[in-house]
């Protein structure tokens, strides 16, 4: 068998496949399905004439099932059953050059053979490897790989674990080094990840004509006094024909000459290169996101070859967890990190091109996101994923692939193995300035404490000391910490450390037990099943009339494995309480109604927690929504459907996400507290408008200027601003309430442009209100973007605009009697003719829009 030379994969190899003479991208296969064990090698699949069709890499055997229409979310078979095999015929014009073969994920279980001859077994779908081809290949060549079938790989016997989890499809899944993505009863069992998950290539090496390569780099930038270091490590295979004599280093205009150095069959180069004065970097909500190339040339004149090694950004990010905190802080400043938990957008393939991570990661800039988890029971991301949020000012929260489960800790070959996964995908994201924390594992530490462990069983070696030290070695200055959720009494107990919560939510708390569990960083929170658009709804095969039953429903909608009820349950919880209705009669009499309560419930849920967290004088330093995206079509946890396209929640996480914004609270006794946020960099002196309201009639009014720093906030309250005693809250209920709604807006005072604005409900926002008139006017703006203005003569709850093929700049908003919103329009894609309606939950009827014909 020729040589395994495994090794960390080269940036940007996952975006530049196929990029350079020497490099040649190996994408069109066929697969066929066989019985595990059925056949033992390459050389029997000629017994194996029926059964193949056409797939690709990278790709997976659900998406080329899928593609040949033979797979989709509904299917129920188990892609762990089987034996998958992929074949792929090529030629090769100089095959007694140098080559090898570069693999950079084989999920799960593999093994390779080129030209009958085996070159790899691979037990690992997150480590790449690179592998001499040897005297195997030829002209003409087939590269085989047989996947094995997992499920038969799971029933050897193999030790006992300390816990059994319920989270995991099987307890033996801990020995292998997989996603759980697909293999989680309940919520993601329709596609297990099998087959070629990224990209394969075959390199040549040392032609006289061909590039040099870069097999490997390892980089850090950090911060030092007022300038930027970098210290770069590339190991890279040469061609004949390039002086490695001389290589030169670029920051951006600064360059260094490189040291360089034989290393085995590779050439080394180090440099460390300073720039002065270096420009930081930001999250999106606080800052700027400047960005420099690295660069290494080596040899000189018409020997010159330059080889990009990728972008850097300088910024210090430190974790302050002492006395039960957990503070992540940037540049010196304490920010409140918000976002969600981060789902592949295909989970079929787990392919997505650079223009769909583009949309959906911008959609998250918007909303006012500043962090993403990824979270442990998903994969790590491609190269794609991590580029645009160091470009979009996006922070990651990066989980290594470990969760619920009792890893074999002491096992020798399983240390090893995942030593030189973790070291891999810190070589190639451990240099991007979103990266921001890397976390051991999801709930660990949480599944051994719950099932009644000691303290002294909660976390093993390998999350104590193995993977803090490569972290610490390999990316230096970057936070570790241990299990999400960790640092309590318990683990999961939330006022201490980084926590789960859900008590206002799946638990059903009320409003108060967010304050009262003294929430210090949410890494999950807020799990609901929240509905899509009605557009998304009508294309299914259910419709809404299926809503809450039908089994196509049932599947897009999350549950716990073995719990008695699911997160819808859940969400018609809280739609009676917000609402004084029984959800099962609305939804009996009126489908399109309960869900459209279901999608205000969910996103009156979401206003309310993140305001209590984002107020003046909270602990909490972050709130991460579980999830961001859907796995599938339904009503998922995710503010975005499974398409990518923004559902309710999503429009309303983003009014207090937002960097300016204004928030109200319920300070009972004390009245309504209200927190005027500021995160940007630059100061700002808004005009605050806080206004109550009896249906359409203006009970009191008043008005003040506000001076805001950057980065900074101002705490008031109601009683304050309008010094004198009205009972804001309706704490005191002396008699009948003086007025049924209070509206804080935040106004530019030089373009009147409302920054941020904030509806509190003394009465509840069920109570009985009149019926709203809409109006609505559209105006355009340019080819591919309008303007929708729309007024009310009431208080109209939940302004909802339906408009296919557009983008929306906010939706599901209140609107205040006698005030008027504009929201801007842009094609989403190819731009149609633009037409649409506006609803209110309270609205008289609907109002349709369209654009005039030219």
């Amino acid at each position: 068998m020729a040589r395994d030379r495994t090794g960390a994969i080269a940036p940007g190899a996952e975006a530049e496949k196929g990029a350079g003479a020497n490099r040649v991208a190996l994408e069109k296969w066929q697969m066929a399905r066989t019985p595990p064990g059925a056949l033992a090698a390459a050389s029997d699949l000629a017994s194996l004439r029926e059964g193949w069709i056409d797939a690709s890499a990278p790709g997976t055997v659900a998406s080329a099932l899928r593609d040949a229409g033979m797979w989709d979310w509904r299917s129920p078979a188990n892609l762990d059953d089987d034996d998958w095999w992929y074949r792929c015929n090529f030629q090769c014009a100089r095959p007694a050059v140098a080559a090898s073969l570069e693999f950079q994920g084989l999920a799960s279980l593999a093994d390779v053979w080129l030209n009958g001859v085996h070159l790899l077994s691979s037990d690992n779908m997150f480590v790449a490897h690179t592998i001499d081809t040897g005297t195997a290949l030829r002209a003409e060549n087939e590269l085989v790989i047989r996947f094995r079938s997992l499920n038969r790989a799971l029933t050897e016997r193999r030790p006992r674990p300390r816990w059994r989890t319920r989270v995991a499809s099987h307890q033996n899944l801990r020995w292998i080094r997989t996603t759980l993505l697909g293999r989680i009863p309940g919520w993601s069992s329709f596609a297990q990840p099998v087959g070629p998950w990224k990209a394969i290539t075959l390199i040549s090496h040392d032609a006289p004509h061909d590039a040099p390569h870069l097999v490997s780099r390892r980089m850090d930038a950090t911060i030092e006094g007022t300038d930027g270091v970098v210290s770069v490590t590339a190991r890279l295979r040469g061609a004949l024909g390039v002086n490695f004599e001389s290589a030169t280093i670029s920051v951006g205009s600064e360059n260094r000459q490189a040291s360089i150095e034989r290393v085995d069959a590779d050439w080394q180069v180090t440099a460390s290169i300073r720039v002065p004065h270096a420009s930081i970097w930001w999250p999106h909500t606080h800052g700027q996101q400047p960005l420099y190339d690295v660069a290494l040339k080596l040899g000189s004149g018409d020997q010159a070859s330059s080889l990009a090694l990728g972008r850097v950004g300088f910024r210090d990010v430190r974790l302050d967890s002492t006395e039960g905190r957990f503070q992540l802080e940037i540049n010196g400043t304490d920010v409140f990190w918000r976002g969600a938990c981060w789902c592949p957008p295909d989970p079929f393939s787990l392919q997505s091109s650079r223009e769909q991570y583009r949309r959906i990661l911008t959609l998250a800039r918007d909303a006012g996101m500043n962090m993403l988890r990824v979270g442990g029971t998903m994969v790590y991301e491609h190269d794609d994923f991590y580029d645009l949020c160091d470009e979009l000012g996006i922070v990651v929260w990066q989980d290594l692939m470990f969760a619920n489960m009792d890893y074999p800790h002491t096992d020798a070959a399983f240390i090893e193995n995942v030593r030189t996964e973790v070291k891999q995908l810190m070589d190639r994201i451990a240099a991007r300035p979103s990266l921001a924390l890397v976390c051991g594992n999801s709930e660990v530490e949480q599944q051994a404490a719950m099932l009644g462990l000691p303290q002294t069983e909660w976390r093993n070696s390998l999350f104590a000391s193995v993977f803090p030290e490569i972290v610490a070695s390999h990316a230096s200055g970057i936070p570790y910490w241990a299990s999400s959720p960790s640092g309590g009494e318990l683990p999961f107990h939330v006022n201490a450390g980084d926590g789960h919560y859900f008590g206002f939510g799946p638990y059903l708390r009320s409003q108060l037990d967010v304050r009262a569990s003294n929430v210090q960083f949410a890494s999950e929170c807020m799990a609901l099943a929240n509905p899509p658009e009605p557009e998304f709804i009508d294309r299914m095969e259910c419709g809404s009339a299926g809503a809450g039953h039908h089994p196509d429903w049932k599947r897009g909608v999350p549950r716990d494995n073995g719990a008695a009820w699911d997160f819808e349950d859940v969400r018609d919880h809280y739609v009676g309480k917000f609402f004084s209705v029984d959800p099962a009669v609305v939804r009996y009499g009126d489908p399109e109604r309960y869900l459209a309560l279901g999608r205000v419930a969910g996103g009156e849920l979401m206003v309310r927690t993140v305001s209590e967290w984002r107020r003046s004088g909270s602990p909490c330093s972050g709130a991460l929504l579980w999830f961001y995206n859907d796995l599938r079509p339904g009503a998922g946890w995710g503010v975005l459907d499974s398409e990518g396209n923004p559902k309710a929640a999503y429009y309303y996480l983003a009014r207090v996400f937002s960097p300016i914004a204004v928030l109200m609270t319920d300070e009972g006794l004390n009245g309504i507290g209200i927190t005027a946020i500021n995160d940007t960099g630059v100061p700002i002196n808004p005009e605050l408008r806080l206004s109550l309201l009896k249906g359409a009639t203006l009970v009191g009014e008043t008005t003040t200027t506000l001076t805001i720093g950057a980065h900074a906030s101002v705490a008031l309250t109601a009683d304050a601003l309008l010094g004198t005693f009205t009972d804001v809250s309706y704490a005191y209920m002396f008699g009948k309430p003086n007025h049924d709604a209070v509206v804080v807006s935040l106004i530019d005072p030089d373009s009147g442009k409302l920054l941020g604005e904030s509806f509190h409900f003394p009465t509840g926002i069920g109570a009985s209100r009149a019926p709203a008139h809409i109006q609505a006017n559209v105006t355009r703006i340019s080819e591919t973007a309008y303007s929708l203005t729309i007024a009310s003569d009431e208080l109209a709850l939940a302004v909802a605009i339906e408009a296919i093929g557009w983008r929306l700049s906010d939706n599901y908003f209140n609107i205040a009697p006698g005030r008027e919103r504009t929201i801007l329009l842009s094609a989403d894609g190819v731009s149609s003719r633009l037409s649409g309606r506006v609803t209110a939950l309270n609205g008289v009827t609907s109002v349709g829009f369209h654009a005039a014909t030219e």
